[in-house]
């Protein structure tokens, strides 16, 4: 079984190597290059986002895993809310120093806390502002709708103190017609890292 892993906004390839701890053979492309066709598709946060874009585009994949992932905007208002809270940060990551972007990043109360430890050298501005633009949840088509289109397995997967996005992993798998919900105990939104033990043998289970 190989994971073809995708990182979420400002994650590194790097970011999936504990699971090769666990015996784990993994595959970390780039977000704008997911192969077509695999065993596993993971995908965490943005990359879980887009994760599920390219199933519902084709690709083929024997089983797919979701952690923390919203499903999407519905409401035309609060799409464009979020499309300049995005541009916002866009506009941060361009042009404001990084220690204070990141401390400002980390605070968002999402992270409940939690902060991984990220180097500007290993990142182009550019591109990162070019992710929060184009892939934003207020650009990027609502994906609720669609979830009833993916016939694989999913393992639906969020944290205990993550409320927002347990709410998004119910509403998920009461649509898919072959899904589940594991709710990861002692985690909030950034699961893997959070707790990485539980993590790796919960998906060594599917």
């Amino acid at each position: 079984m190989v994971l073809t892993a995708l990182h979420g906004f400002l994650g590194l390839p790097s970011d999936w190597d504990f699971l090769r701890k666990f015996g784990m053979a993994v595959e970390t492309p780039p977000l704008s290059a997911i192969p077509p066709a695999g065993d596993v598709l993971l995908g965490y946060s943005m990359g879980g986002r887009l994760a599920l874009h390219a199933l519902l585009g084709g690709a083929k994949y024997r089983t797919a895993i979701i952690v923390s992932a919203g499903l999407g905007i519905d409401d035309r208002v609060a799409r464009e809310e979020r499309q300049r809270t995005d541009d916002r940060w866009a506009r941060m990551f361009e042009r404001q120093p990084w220690a204070r972007v990141m401390r400002d990043w980390n605070a968002q109360p999402v992270f409940g806390g939690h902060s991984m430890k990220r180097d500007e050298k290993d990142f182009d501005r550019r591109e990162l502002a070019r992710q929060l633009r184009e892939w934003s949840p207020g650009v990027m088509p609502a994906l609720a709708w669609r979830l009833h289109e993916i016939s694989v397995p999913v393992l639906w997967i969020a944290g205990e103190r993550d409320a927002k996005y347990i709410a998004e992993g119910r509403r998920a798998v009461s649509i898919l017609p072959d899904a589940d919900l594991w709710i990861c105990p002692g985690a909030g939104h950034r699961v893997p890292w959070e707790q990485p033990d539980l993590f790796a043998r919960r998906i060594q289970s599917i």
